[in-house]
């Protein structure tokens, strides 16, 4: 498995257009899921400088994989992670080097995240995948963005973003869903 490792920086301004969010949003295989509909769930409370760590990693995967989505119908799972130098990078896989299937792809992506975060190189990481879910109301298929969190401070969601490609090419984000995570980068970990 050959990743590939991108500091993000101003240059995602363009991608930002493509991104129409109903809301600011904060689940590791793309097998179905049964998901409510309705009211907005709430994310358990921490720390707050994590929270805003978890926002602004959400952010800018979002950013990132906003017009491969919107072109393809889907995209390869990928990690953004914040450093202590409060660099946000990504670690994906190239186009041209997608062989594995997208749970190996994550497999190698959370050991990967694992041994940084035990060289302490990081403090967060999200980890996006596309993802099917079925609802509880009509029994009916969602497409989605399934998003797991870790921080440091033991702070991790799972977050399921429901989305639609409107006619005019652009990503709109629904309501997302928050569920305790589990914290599969920084458990044990002070």
């Amino acid at each position: 498995m050959l990743f590939a490792v991108v500091s993000l920086g101003s240059s995602l301004s363009a991608q930002a257009e493509e991104v129409v969010p109903a809301t600011k949003a904060l689940q590791s295989t793309p097998e179905e899921a049964v998901v409510s509909p309705g009211g907005v769930s709430r994310p358990p409370v921490s720390s707050t400088a994590a929270r805003k760590e978890l926002q602004r990693l959400m952010d800018e995967g979002v950013k990132m994989l906003a017009q491969e989505l919107v072109t393809e119908g889907t995209f390869y799972p990928f990690v953004t992670m914040i450093g202590h130098d409060n660099e946000v990078r990504l670690i994906g896989t190239p186009a041209s080097l997608r062989v594995d299937s997208p749970e190996q792809a994550v497999q190698a992506m959370v050991q990967k995240t694992r041994q940084l975060a035990k060289e302490r190189r990081i403090r967060g990481a999200a980890f996006f995948m596309d993802y099917m879910a079925t609802r509880e109301d009509n029994g009916f298929s969602q497409a989605g963005i399934r998003v797991e969190l870790n921080h440091i401070h033991p702070d991790a969601l799972s977050v399921f973003i429901p989305y639609s490609v409107t006619d005019d090419k652009k990503l709109r984000l629904l309501t997302p869903q928050y569920k305790e995570g589990k914290n599969v980068v920084f458990d044990g970990q002070p």
